[in-house]
């Protein structure tokens, strides 16, 4: 007669990791509270080029910080990456198929997050860079983006004063 054997012990299923973070997480692909097309590659924008084209998105729910073209979370240009109007603690769980941010990246969850390939570091030219002629400023009517681009003000309009 066969010897009888003992059942498989189940294994239990493994714990979710799950967090609530307030801060927003850089690189994480959602343009959140604090974030914007200008300091965030998580929020999308395009702030040169014709002005009628121009925008800025932004996370959180208060206005743009006075960002020029700055554009909410709800304007689907912003969305194309993931946007949160949330200004409030972040809860996420690894698994989910979201990667929510305040603290779910990659490197804890990348069952959710995407890796962000960062950008290399520029590789110094040992060239001297002549300095700009004089005169090199935007006059009145040339296109701008910002005060810099002028030699006087870079109006509403997107041109120079």
């Amino acid at each position: 007669t066969p010897v009888p054997t003992a059942a498989p012990t189940p294994t239990p299923a493994p714990t979710p990791l799950c967090g609530v973070n307030s801060a927003a997480t850089p690189g994480n692909g959602i343009c959140e509270a604090g974030e914007n097309c200008l300091n965030s590659s998580d929020c999308d924008g395009t702030v040169g080029g014709k002005p009628q084209n121009r925008f800025c998105c932004y996370g959180g729910a208060t206005s743009g910080g006075g960002i020029s073209y700055g554009t909410f979370c709800s304007d689907s240009r912003c969305s194309a990456q993931g946007c949160s109007a949330t200004t409030g603690d972040v809860q996420w769980c690894c698994g989910d198929g979201v990667c929510a941010g305040g603290g779910e990246t990659n490197a804890n969850c990348p069952a959710d997050c995407q890796a962000v390939n960062p950008t290399p570091a520029p590789v110094a030219d040992p060239t001297p860079v002549p300095a700009p002629p004089t005169g090199s400023c935007g006059v009145k009517n040339d296109r701008c983006i910002s005060n810099a681009d002028c030699c006087g003000i870079c109006k509403n309009n997107g041109r120079c004063s």
